[in-house]
Parts: structure tokens; C-alpha cells; sequence
């Protein structure tokens, strides 16, 4: 586990070297996802706020989580996300390739427990799907990474990003991998 836990620093410090505008991350594969998440779940976000954190210096959303479906792990009904940006008072900060919420939205997210009782996303947007339905009604999970983002290998090669794929089989894939790691699937 710290193995993943120091690729996530690995990460943190390249998109903090890279110029303004552009982030660089350490590509996590779904078993690496898997791997690094107290839980894997479905659910909707029903209430987003953004706050400046103690000190004054960094401004941080909150967003809480209805959870509709616990696809790995063990995760409580409702979820307090945190994650870097937003907006206060008509100052905004922008955290490329961190997690961003809106009421409303329908997502599959990779938690990581934190002391405080809140959860991040593991692996920063690559753990944060969007649920969509197409004119049919099948849903689907779609990657939140923006494409601004860049996505490398531990060689320092881009890696190949995050795909669409039918939710039901993102969450098969899902539920297997924890199972393969001995780890709670539902």
C-alpha cells in the first residue's frame, strides 16, 4: 500500500512542477485504483460548498455524496468529499485534474478515508467517473479527466487514458479487482 500511497505524492509534486495551466499526473491503472480505495461507490452529489481552509491560503469544496450503490469496500450512506478549488467570495481557484463536483451530478468514485471523516478521490480525476444515460438508456461510466491533463507512466510516457465504458461492466471490473485483492466487493 505505500507503494501507491508515494506514486500519489509522485503525482502531487509533478502537476505542482509543471507551469501554471497544466498538470501532470502518474497514470493509475483500475487495480491500482482499486488497490488505494478504502471504497468504490455510485452515487449523487446533493449539496456542493467551498470554503477557505483555516489558515487563509487554499480554498477547498466540500461536496456531499448520496450513495446509491457500494460497488467495493464499505462506505456510509451519505459521503463528505474535499477536494482543492472553488470558489469564495469571488476569488476562484482552479485545481486541474483534482476532482470537481456540482449538484446534481451522477458519478462512480474511488474514496480514500481521511482522519477528519471526509474522503478524497483516489488518483486525484482518475478516480471520478460521470454516470450518463444515452438516448437508449444505457448508462455509461465516462472519465473526468480533462484533456488538458497529461497522464504518465512511471517511465515518464504518456499513458493511455481513461475510456468510456458501459457501467455495468465498469462496475463488474470494479467488483472483480477487489475481489482478486481480497478486498470487499458488493
Amino acid at each position: 500500500m505505500k507503494r501507491f500511497v508515494s506514486l500519489g505524492m509522485v503525482a502531487l509534486i509533478l502537476a505542482l512542477a509543471i507551469p501554471a495551466g497544466a498538470s501532470t499526473f502518474i497514470a493509475l491503472s483500475k487495480a491500482q485504483l482499486v488497490a488505494e480505495s478504502n471504497a468504490v461507490v455510485q452515487g449523487e452529489v446533493i449539496k456542493v460548498e467551498s470554503f477557505w481552509t483555516p489558515s487563509g491560503r487554499i480554498i477547498v469544496s466540500q461536496a456531499m455524496l448520496r450513495v446509491t450503490d457500494t460497488i467495493a469496500g464499505e462506505a456510509p450512506t451519505v459521503v463528505m468529499l474535499r477536494t482543492y478549488g472553488g470558489t469564495v467570495d469571488g476569488f476562484t481557484v482552479e485545481a486541474h485534474g483534482f476532482p470537481m463536483f456540482k449538484q446534481g451530478d451522477r458519478l462512480v468514485v474511488f474514496l480514500q478515508n481521511q482522519k477528519d471523516g471526509s474522503a478524497e478521490v483516489t488518483g486525484y480525476r482518475q478516480g471520478q467517473y460521470q454516470v450518463v444515460r444515452d438516448k437508449a438508456g444505457v448508462e455509461f461510466a465516462v472519465p473526468t479527466v480533462e484533456k488538458g491533463v497529461r497522464l504518465l507512466t512511471l517511465q515518464g510516457q504518456e499513458a493511455p487514458r481513461p475510456q468510456t465504458v458501459r457501467l455495468d461492466t465498469f462496475k463488474n471490473e470494479i467488483r472483480a479487482l477487489a475481489e482478486r485483492g481480497g478486498r470487499i466487493a458488493n
